[in-house]
């Protein structure tokens, strides 16, 4: 390669450089699912809403095993190990949870895989005012192979649901994430004090 077609190549790829640079961006449609909120000027570490809210997210009692297989998936999401106190929102949600023969035993006609499915249907509730700040529904499948052994049967029912927890969980923290987000970038007008006198 001769030192003009090298200048030439070298032209083109500087012309191209800003162009791949937007279309990078471009694609960048979203942050990320905590979100950022500020900087620690001292240390420069970010922090997120979600992170700033750990132990003010509660979530609405279980009535049954499988919603608390959910509720404990959920408020570790949400809180981590922090307890909560003073809640700022409340999840509330239903539960129903279903268990589908997905093949059989050619033959014996005898069921040998399974589908595990939660459903849950959530809303996320600003305790100040009352206000349901997001709903949706979500739900998590998850596959087994079923057995005749007793004990391998059941632990094979338990870890499906354990699974589906945690599955329909974290699309559920997917979708309230972006809702606590904005609420935070736009937060609830507070009521004016009453005037004495």
């Amino acid at each position: 390669m001769s030192s003009s077609e090298g200048s030439r190549m070298r032209f083109r790829l500087s012309r191209l450089g800003p162009i791949l640079a937007l279309g990078l961006l471009a694609g960048c449609t979203s942050g990320p699912l905590y979100g950022t909120t500020s900087v620690d000027p001292a240390t420069g570490a970010r922090s997120s809403v979600l992170t700033q809210l750990r132990g003010r997210i509660a979530v609405t009692q279980a009535q049954s095993r499988t919603a608390q297989v959910f509720r404990n998936a959920m408020l570790y999401k949400l809180n981590g190990a922090t307890p909560v106190t003073a809640p700022v929102y409340e999840l509330r949600y239903t539960i129903s949870a279903s268990d589908q023969v997905s093949s059989v035993e050619t033959g014996t006609g005898v069921p040998s895989a399974s589908l595990y499915r939660m459903t849950v249907d959530f809303q996320l509730v600003r305790l100040s005012d009352g206000v349901v700040v997001t709903k949706g529904q979500r739900f998590a499948m998850v596959p087994y192979d079923r057995s005749n052994q007793l004990f391998a049967a059941e632990r094979a029912v338990i870890d499906a649901r354990d699974q589906a927890g945690e599955g329909v969980a974290e699309r559920i923290l997917g979708a309230i994430a972006p809702a606590i987000q904005r609420e935070a970038m736009n937060p609830a007008p507070t009521a004016p004090a009453p005037i004495k006198g």
